[in-house]
């Protein structure tokens, strides 16, 4: 015997400029580095914290103080990210949003980052 469940999850995302705001305004929300060292990686968006993806829906203990999670990847076309929010979101948790342009947009327009 088998199931097939469809899942309706609406993942709200945000640009490179609405992140910089949401950092610039210093609005009570974390944000989550799913790449850690993963394929070479070095650089982390500057005051990011880094969880690798297999880990985040186990500690999400830790992100359920703030008002907003945010999380991100390597780039628009990874998957990481989202299986995140869309994990997190089953468990109820409804402040989650994702960085769709990753670290690598972030350091493209020469944004603030720190070694990872």
């Amino acid at each position: 015997m088998s199931y097939q469940i469809d899942f309706n999850i609406k993942l709200d995302c945000l640009d490179k400029d609405e992140l910089l705001e949401k950092i610039n305004g210093q609005a009570s929300f974390v944000l989550v580095d799913t790449i850690g060292k993963y394929d070479g990686n070095k650089f982390k968006i500057k005051g990011s914290t880094s969880i690798s993806y297999p880990e985040v829906v186990d500690r999400r203990k830790e992100l359920e103080s703030f008002d907003e999670i945010i999380i991100y990847c390597k780039h628009k076309h990874c998957v990481a990210s989202k299986k995140v929010a869309i994990g997190l979101k089953m468990l109820n948790i409804p402040n989650v949003k994702v960085y769709e342009g990753g670290i690598d947009e972030w350091i493209a327009n020469n944004l603030p980052v720190e070694e990872e």
